[in-house]
This record gives structure tokens, C-alpha cells and sequence, in this order.
């Protein structure tokens, strides 16, 4: 009899060993470069690198289970081939989902974007919804299937951020430039 709990208590412990080898081989980095496409509107281009040692079937971006983290609907969604989007959480999150183009591991792939007048400081900036305290450019990944597989949660990092200052702007910095123009022309007078 204690021989069989032995054996029982060894087996349940390499098939709880190789679980988490599994669930620890699902890793990524993501990047995004946002742009502004009119004042006030950014388009986010996001790419996704798998840094783990399993193919990646689900990227789910400002999202974390329970919550999503977008303050603002995004629209003008893009996927790259083989992978379609979502938007879940009432648009507060986007999910791409694919089964023909998986990521595999050690590579990266890009074509994920959306457009949203979320500003990029926003995107970066913390925030709590339903209990759960994170940037709007949180993420998991799956192996497969979401919530079905092995997963990973990370925070995608800004590449470059691109801002064309708003015209009101450039008006007040030509109206300074002149003001210091004429106090110096007077003190040379």
C-alpha cells in the first residue's frame, strides 16, 4: 500500500513538473510605435516577438483576464495574414486570434494595429478596472486557443512615438521667438 502512494505521489509530481515546463516555454516581448494620424487620432503599430520556446496562436493586447484597459474604442483595426482581431471588454481591449499562421518561437511578427484617440501617454499610464491595477499597454499571449492554453502577461514597450505638434502650437512658439526678437532689437537700439 505505501508503495502504491509512492508511485502515486512521483507520478503527480512529474506531471505537475511538466506543466510548468510547458506553461514557462510561452514568452514575448511586444513594441509599438504610435503615430499621429490627425490631430487628436494615433495609429498604434505593434509588433510581437516570441521569445519563449512554444508557438504563439493568441496575442491580447490591453488585457489582462477579467479587464480591459483601454479608455477609448479603437476603430481601423489591422491583422497580419492568418490572424483576426476582436475587440472584447466593451472595446477596452483587442484580441488577435490565429490558427493557420501561428508565431513561432524565436520570431517576431507585425501587421497588429489599430487607430484610437487614445493618446500615447495615456496608452502608457497605469489604471484600475475590476480590481486589477495595470498599463493600458498590458498583454498576454497563448499558445493556442485563449484562456484554453498556456499563457504569458507582459507590458509592450513604446518603440517610437511620433507627434505632430498641434497648429496652436507652432503660433505660440512664433509669437515668443518675436517677443524675444523685439526685446533684443530695443536693447540694441
Amino acid at each position: 500500500m505505501l508503495r502504491s502512494v509512492r508511485w502515486a505521489f512521483l507520478l503527480a509530481l512529474i506531471c505537475v513538473s511538466g506543466v510548468s515546463a510547458s506553461y514557462a516555454s510561452t514568452m514575448a516581448t511586444a513594441t509599438y510605435t504610435a503615430t499621429q494620424a490627425t490631430p487628436g487620432v494615433y495609429t498604434y503599430a505593434l509588433t510581437l516577438n516570441n521569445t519563449g520556446t512554444t508557438d504563439i496562436g493568441t496575442f491580447w493586447f490591453s488585457w489582462v483576464p477579467g479587464a480591459g484597459f483601454l479608455t477609448v474604442t479603437p476603430s481601423a483595426y489591422t491583422s497580419p495574414a492568418g490572424w483576426s482581431f476582436t475587440a472584447t471588454n466593451a472595446g477596452a481591449g483587442i484580441r488577435w486570434v490565429s490558427t493557420t499562421n501561428l508565431l513561432a518561437a524565436g520570431s517576431s511578427l507585425s501587421g497588429f494595429s489599430f487607430t484610437s484617440t487614445e493618446a500615447p501617454a495615456q496608452l502608457a499610464s497605469t489604471s484600475t478596472v475590476n480590481g486589477f491595477t495595470d498599463p493600458g499597454a498590458v498583454f498576454y499571449v497563448y499558445q493556442g486557443a485563449p484562456l484554453t492554453t498556456a499563457s504569458y502577461q507582459s507590458v509592450a514597450t513604446p518603440a517610437a512615438v511620433s507627434v505632430t505638434p498641434e497648429p496652436g502650437t507652432f503660433l505660440l512658439l512664433l509669437t515668443g521667438l518675436s517677443g524675444i526678437a523685439v526685446a533684443a532689437r530695443r536693447k540694441i537700439a
